[in-house]
């Protein structure tokens, strides 16, 4: 180091130690003299309040405002430093209108993402001081092309086979699915028509039962255009104990009874009832186990009836739609550039799609990071939180 610089650093470190001398230590002084008076509770809030009430313009208070930071949009991503750091969330997303996010948890991040780690700690200085001060020159973002020769086309295409769950004690199948689903690719899912009162009402119902609440929007009014109309008059087995499970029901109207023999000589007990909303016949989804009891009008009903055929084909042929739809997304997203086909195939494997209305808090500031987001659809706006007076 020159004598130049010598001098010029230590005309720099006397004017500081000036600064602070006749500035701020005395401030700090007085606050914390009389803060140890004081004793608070919460030394921060404390002292925030003994600054404003002696800041020399006198303000009446001071108060907590959320200051807009920073904007986002379709293919923008927020939460990882949060993820890689440990830190808690530096800002508060909320939504701008309807926003669909694609959602990678923590668990799945540390377990899939090798190679997106090292990505995102490199952008981890480019991101914002909003998330993490600046500690470290900018870097420039890597323009290297993928090469995407890594995957051939079988490995791509080829279907993933399904973990058979455990066998249980009561002598169930240890197989979910009777026999597997044949897909064509010119398949079309079967749409019978309805009004819209009634699409309403299935929408409705399909909210409240838990095979089917947490469907996509996508899959969900294609399965709402898969039920079909089915009426019974009083004194009709909509489903008999011992047939095989074929159809799963919703009770659109009407009224009806469940009957249980057990064992099957014994006579029918009346064990439970079904208004309109109540679904029954689940099972028939998954597999084709005989029917544990019947169900029997007791008054002139209206059903709608899913087959398990058409179910278990629209579960194929979304989700294979989806996936592939949400492979070509994650292709244009920035962050993953350097990532190979096969890679952000597992990424988007991994990813949920969350939904959120305008104005819903996504991520809030202070709180445990936990996922990493990708923005779909929609717009996001962030906020942090600032000191006004």
């Amino acid at each position: 180091m020159s004598s130049e610089s010598q001098v010029t650093a230590g005309a720099k470190s006397e004017q500081v130690k000036a600064y602070l001398e006749s500035t701020v230590v005395p401030v700090l002084t007085q606050a914390l003299t009389q803060m140890c008076i004081s004793e608070p509770d919460d030394p921060f809030s404390w002292l925030a309040q003994w600054l404003v009430e002696n800041h020399p313009t006198k303000p009446s208070k001071a108060e907590w405002t959320e200051t807009l930071v920073l904007k986002l949009t379709v293919g923008n991503f927020f939460g990882e430093i949060a993820l890689l750091s440990g830190k808690p969330r530096q800002a508060t997303v909320k939504a701008v209108g309807d926003v669909a996010l694609l959602v990678l948890s923590r668990d799945a991040f540390t377990r899939l993402c090798g190679n997106l780690f090292e990505i995102l700690r490199r952008n981890m200085s480019t991101y914002s001081t909003m998330e993490l001060p600046a500690e470290e020159e900018p870097q420039p973002g890597v323009q290297e092309e993928v090469d995407q020769g890594n995957v051939s086309e079988e490995e791509d295409n080829e279907p993933v086979p399904m973990p058979a769950p455990a066998a249980r004690g009561r002598g169930r199948r240890t197989n979910v699915f009777v026999e597997p689903v044949q897909l064509d690719d010119d398949w079309v899912p079967p749409s019978y028509d309805k009004n819209d009162q009634e699409k309403e009402r299935l929408d409705g119902y399909i909210g409240k039962t838990a095979l089917l609440q947490y469907l996509d929007p996508k899959a969900k009014q294609t399965v709402i255009g898969a039920f079909q109309k089915k009426t019974y008059s009083s004194g009709d087995n909509i489903i008999t104990q011992g047939d095989d499970g074929d159809y799963y029901y919703i009770l659109d109207s009407g009224h009806a009874d469940v009957w249980l023999r057990k064992p099957k000589d014994a006579p029918e007990a009346k064990v439970f009832e079904y208004n309109a909303g109540g679904a029954f016949g689940e099972l028939a989804l998954l597999h084709g186990e005989p029917r544990l009891a019947s169900v029997r009008a007791t008054e002139d009903c209206v059903t709608w009836a899913l087959d398990r055929d058409t179910f278990r084909k629209i579960m194929m042929s979304t989700g294979k739609q989806d996936m592939n739809e949400r492979t070509q997304f994650l292709s244009k997203v920035s962050l993953l550039d350097e990532l190979t086909l096969f890679e952000r195939f597992k990424i988007a494997e991994a990813m949920e799609v969350r939904n959120f209305e305008d104005g819903a808090t996504i991520v809030q500031e202070g709180d445990a990071g936990s996922d990493f987001f990708i923005i779909q659809s929609g717009n996001c706006n962030c906020y942090k939180r600032t000191l006004k007076f």
